[in-house]
């Protein structure tokens, strides 16, 4: 009888288990029905990253004053004397092309310095200290560089920004203001000085950059910049269109 009951006890107390019955048992994982997040290439992190970048559009430019000195004119069958005065150049519209690089700093803040080249032709007006005119015309040669800050307003494949830049602008009028001189010690080669100016420029951009991959961008922007010519100074306009590489 007392076997009996030890038995019985024995019984209700040791339940198989799944691992007793089969050793080689194992649970079953629970299965997750969140759905597996897509991670695209132009999320890739930017931060410690470069950009380079080249860009070309239209460049609009305001009137500007410029001082001349010693330019040759002709008046009738020879040369004038050397003039002085004061320049009114009326430069026309022009295409451009530029390059650039930048660092970014964060995932939204990043550092650039780019340079553009312009041809623009113009018409101009001579004011000679003893009041006389001259008309003048040709295609100068135009250069600037700046350095700037960029913020991006929102990650991921489209980027809004704004940046502010300083920099310089570089004219070169080609109006000749002193004699030709020969370079003929490594080749044939015949120049004059010119009338140029170096300006100090400040502006502001607005634009965006669309990603098409981890690595390809490009960017549609609008600029406006200012640079300390005579006067008020003179203010241009230019609409930028840019592809570029991140890495």
């Amino acid at each position: 009888m007392f076997a009996a009951a030890a038995f019985s006890a024995h019984a209700q107390t040791s339940v198989p288990t799944p691992r007793s019955v089969a050793p080689d048992y194992k649970p079953p994982q629970s299965v997750s029905t969140t759905p597996a997040q897509t991670t695209y290439a132009y999320q890739a992190p930017h931060a410690g990253t470069w950009d380079f970048y080249l860009t070309t559009g239209a460049w609009f430019f305001d009137d500007t004053k410029m001082n001349a000195r010693n330019v040759l004119v002709y008046d009738g069958p020879g040369y004038h004397d050397r003039v002085n005065g004061k320049l009114h150049i009326d430069m026309d519209d022009s295409w451009f092309f530029g390059f650039g690089a930048g660092f970014n700093v964060t995932e939204q803040f990043s550092v650039h310095a780019r340079f553009d080249f312009a041809n623009p032709d113009y018409d101009a007006v001579l004011t000679a200290d003893d009041g006389r005119t001259y008309d003048v015309w040709g295609d100068a040669d135009v250069f600037t560089g700046d350095i700037s800050a960029r913020y991006d307003f929102l990650k991921g494949k489209f980027r809004p920004f704004i940046q502010g830049s300083i920099g310089f602008m570089y004219i070169d009028t080609g109006i000749r203001n002193g004699r030709y001189w020969h370079d003929g010690y490594y080749w044939d080669y015949w120049d004059a000085p010119t009338v140029d100016h170096t300006y100090f420029t400040a502006g502001v951009t607005a634009g965006a950059n669309i990603y098409f991959s981890k690595h390809v961008f490009g960017q549609l922007s609008y600029t406006c910049n200012w640079a300390s010519t005579s006067g008020n100074g003179m203010m241009n306009h230019r609409v930028n269109v840019s592809v570029g590489w991140n890495y």
